[in-house]
Formats: C-alpha cells, sequence, structure tokens
C-alpha cells in the first residue's frame, strides 16, 4: 500500500514528517495523511500527487512508483464504489399506457390545424394575427445575460504559468495566502489592493506577468526566490 511504501522510504531515510515538512514546504498534517492514505484531507488530486513526488524527492527516491501505485488504488476504489451502487429502478410502462398519447397525436392535433382561424377586418390574410402572435412568443423569451467578467478596476493582477513542477507560495493584501505545486502548463491569475509576496521553490520552472508586463522567470531552476510585487517591480 502506498502509505506503508512512504513510510518504509521515510525511515531509510531517517527523517520525521517534521523534516520532510522544512525540506517540503508541505504541512505535516498532508504528510501524514498521505501515510495513512487519508486522500480526502488534502485539496485535490493535483495536490495529492504532487505533494506524493515531493516527499520521495525528499528522501532521494524517485516518485514515479509511488504515482502508480496510487493511481492504481484509486481506480480499483472507484471500481468498488460503483459496484456497491444500486442499479437503477426499471420502469415497466403498460403498452396501454403508450397509446394515449398516440392516440392525442392521431385525433386532437388535426382538429387543432383545421379548426378556422378568425381574421380582423381588413385582412383575408390573417398576416396581421401571426405576426402579433410572434411578438407574443418573443416578449416571453428574457433577454440574453452577458457573462460577469472580473473587476481588474485599481487592482493588481499577478498570473502565473507554471513550464516545470513548482511549488508557489502566495500571500495576497496580508490577508490571503495559498500553499500549492503548479505543474507544467497549469496557469493562475490572482488580483490583489495591495501586493502581493511570493515564495518559489523553482524559479526557473515559472513565467511571471504582473499588471499586463511579462516578467519571465523570477529565477534560475532549482533556486529559491521571494517577491514581494509591486516593491520588486521595476517599470
Amino acid at each position: 500500500m502506498l502509505g506503508d511504501y512512504l513510510k518504509r522510504h521515510r525511515e531509510e531515510a531517517d527523517l520525521t514528517l517534521k523534516e520532510i515538512s522544512s525540506i517540503t514546504r508541505i504541512r505535516c498534517e498532508y504528510l501524514k495523511a498521505l501515510e495513512n492514505e487519508e486522500y480526502d484531507k488534502i485539496p485535490g488530486e493535483v495536490f495529492v500527487k504532487g505533494y506524493i513526488r515531493e516527499y520521495l524527492k525528499a528522501v532521494s527516491v524517485d516518485p514515479a512508483e509511488a504515482v502508480r501505485i496510487y493511481e492504481e488504488q484509486r481506480m480499483a476504489a472507484l471500481a468498488a464504489e460503483e459496484e456497491s451502487q444500486p442499479p437503477p429502478p426499471r420502469i415497466n410502462l403498460s403498452p396501454r399506457l403508450l397509446l394515449y398519447p398516440l392516440a392525442f397525436l392521431l385525433i386532437v392535433v388535426p382538429l387543432i390545424v383545421l379548426l378556422p382561424r378568425d381574421k380582423p377586418p381588413g385582412d383575408p390574410t390573417g398576416e396581421t394575427r401571426r405576426t402579433s402572435n410572434i411578438d407574443r412568443v418573443v416578449t416571453m423569451i428574457p433577454n440574453p445575460v452577458a457573462p460577469a467578467e472580473a473587476d481588474y478596476t485599481n487592482k493588481h493582477v499577478l498570473e502565473i504559468t507554471a513550464v516545470e513542477d513548482t511549488w508557489i507560495y502566495l500571500k495576497i493584501d496580508d490577508s490571503l495566502s495559498y500553499s500549492m505545486i503548479l505543474e507544467p502548463g497549469q496557469r493562475r491569475i490572482w488580483t490583489g489592493n495591495q501586493r502581493f509576496i511570493l515564495k518559489v521553490g523553482n524559479a526557473g520552472g515559472i513565467r511571471l506577468t504582473f499588471d499586463g508586463r511579462e516578467m519571465g522567470a523570477p529565477g534560475k531552476r532549482g533556486q529559491v526566490v521571494k517577491l514581494i510585487l509591486p516593491l520588486d517591480y521595476e517599470e
């Protein structure tokens, strides 16, 4: 099982969960959840895989085998969940019940079509009546609502795009904070009123855009970098 696999390699490396947390910047509670296979305590499958990789990198073990074990366990759990769900109830329709809608189509609809329609005086074609019916239908359709757009007015905008696996800690306006691992191709956008405090575990693994200006990578591959934006932003 994955939990035993992780714990065995950690003990072989003579490291505690607290020491791995210090190396990877991942909370101890998440590392403990990995060893206990309590994946529901970790926010999202992407983070689970990312934390597995960072855990094993900290103990100098290739994470590919652990990721394979996790995916096999996940597929087995999904299959067991599907088997445990009861089958949907079957609805038996009597053939007699099916005759009622058919009779309606064959008898009532032709009568509606053949009934005479009143024409307003001076309008032998009935064009005016048809037009008014269309107008009534149109007024019943609600006006389409334009999709809401983010309000970036008077706000700083930070965009991060990952080109390699990169751990990121972000604090916005000294109130909101995020810790995550971005995988290649992932892109995130945040807005703030005052400043961003950004810590990057692999400075060469991301590309930054701040207030519409491309800043590129904040450092070299594998380099740990701390930025305060817009303080470290150069016009």
